[in-house]
Formats: structure tokens, C-alpha cells, sequence
């Protein structure tokens, strides 16, 4: 074989998309069900393939899944791993073995999330996925609703910032987010916003936090109120867009 022959060889193996993928964490879980092909995908965390963590879980049936730890998928040979922040000791691992490890900062806007997704459709060679995803977000911005001031508020009555992720896509429904932090009941009581989004999570499981979101008072008031599902909001990634339209439904 000729060195060129072997050049050109080694360009084709280079540019061949990964054909085992492993993702150690739940955003990346979604970014890879989205636009990976399924025969790529080597193993995705549990709570990927948790349909009370994920709305993209369907897709999970029947893949493998690991605890989040490069060691628990060593065995799998993965020719990429994708997680999401800073695990220094994952990034020293995956150097001294030689694998390639994708570790994506965490997003703070819709916009981020979109250059997300299209960066993990190039990496498993699904272009198009991405960019349709793009595109997607790209639509949601151009028809957003004028901004209604409003509140989102989940267990404990945490209230996401108003510069942040979950108030940037709440923007795209057409809401505005007026507070942060802890709102208190007694606070939606006195002052109650006209928009109250509850962002619900585990709605089957008993907990004091969800109690509160739950509490009688809050149904009485008489601000307009709609529930957000909490798992979309977890991420604020991959699931969005289809939450975002539901949203936009339920507030015309």
C-alpha cells in the first residue's frame, strides 16, 4: 500500500462517525437520544432511561445504561463520552487511557442549548439533526409571544433566575419572569403575580417541597395558573421546544 493510500485511509477512519457512544449524564443523555442513531449509542446514565427524569426516556428503551462514571463504561470500549461540567478526575481518567471525553459546560440559554446539540450532531456524524434542532429554537424566538410578567416557582417555592436558562425559554413561551429565589406563600398571597407556573417534578412522589406547591391557599388565588413539566425544566435542554409549544397552548 502506498503512503498516500495509507493517508487516505487514515483520513476515512478519522472522519467516520463514533460507532460506540456513552453518555455519563442526563442533559447529555437527551443531546445523544436526539441525534444519535441508535445502534451508536453504547450506554446512557440511568436516569436517561427514567421516564420520571426525562421526557426523551422512550427512546432509551432497551439501551444500556451506566451509574454516571467513566469507570462504570471502561469495558464498553466507548469511542466517545459525552458529560456535562467539570469532573476533573473523569478528564484525567479518559487522558491517561486515551479515549476522547466531551464535557460540555452547562447552558445558559436556549440559544447555548442549540450550539449544544449541534455540536453533539457533529460529533456522531448527524449534521441535519442538529441543525433542525437549531432551527427549531431559531422558530420558537422569531414567534415568540409579547412577554406576559409571570412566575414559575417549584418545590419550596425556588423560583429560577430571571436571567437565567429556564427564564430564557419561559421568554419564548411569552412569559416574563418577575422574581427569583424563595418566594414565600405568604408573599404569593399578598402580592399574587397574574401568571403562576408550577414547575412539577415527580408529581407521584410525596415530598414537603412538592406539599408546598400543593398548598390549598395557592389554588384559591386568583392568578391564572398552569403546571410545567419539571423534567423538561431539569435540563433545559434537548425536551424544551415541545414544552415550550404546550406552554404556549395552554396560555392562548
Amino acid at each position: 500500500m502506498s503512503a498516500a493510500a495509507a493517508l487516505l485511509l487514515m483520513a476515512a477512519a478519522a472522519a467516520a462517525p463514533p460507532t460506540r457512544v456513552v453518555s455519563l449524564n442526563l442533559c447529555t443523555d437527551e443531546y445523544l437520544l436526539l441525534t444519535a442513531r441508535r445502534n451508536q449509542i453504547a450506554s446512557i446514565s440511568r436516569l436517561g432511561a427514567d421516564a420520571q427524569e426525562s421526557p426523551l426516556a422512550v427512546k432509551a428503551r432497551g439501551l444500556a445504561t451506566n451509574n454516571g462514571r467513566l469507570g462504570d463504561v471502561l469495558a464498553l470500549s466507548p469511542q466517545l463520552v459525552l458529560t456535562m461540567g467539570h469532573d476533573p478526575q473523569a478528564k484525567a481518567l479518559a487522558a491517561r487511557l486515551g479515549l476522547k471525553l466531551v464535557a460540555l459546560p452547562y447552558p445558559t440559554s436556549p440559544a447555548d442549548v442549540a450550539s449544544q446539540v449541534r455540536q453533539v450532531a457533529n460529533l456522531v456524524g448527524n449534521a441535519p439533526a442538529g441543525a433542525a434542532f437549531a432551527g427549531t429554537v431559531a422558530a420558537l424566538a422569531a414567534t415568540a409571544p409579547p412577554a406576559r410578567a409571570g412566575l414559575m416557582i417549584g418545590g419550596s417555592g425556588l423560583a429560577p433566575a430571571m436571567d437565567g436558562l429556564a427564564a430564557g425559554w419561559l421568554r419564548l413561551a411569552g412569559i416574563r419572569q418577575q422574581q427569583s429565589g424563595q418566594i414565600s406563600l405568604e408573599t404569593l398571597l399578598v402580592q399574587p403575580p397574574a401568571i403562576i407556573i408550577r414547575n412539577v417534578y415527580r408529581p407521584g412522589q410525596r415530598s414537603l417541597p412538592q406539599a408546598w406547591s400543593q398548598h390549598p391557599a395557592l389554588r384559591q388565588l386568583k392568578s391564572r395558573q398552569l403546571e410545567a413539566d419539571g423534567r423538561a425544566f431539569l435540563c433545559g435542554g434537548a425536551a424544551m421546544p415541545a414544552e415550550i409549544l404546550r406552554l404556549r397552548k395552554a396560555l392562548a
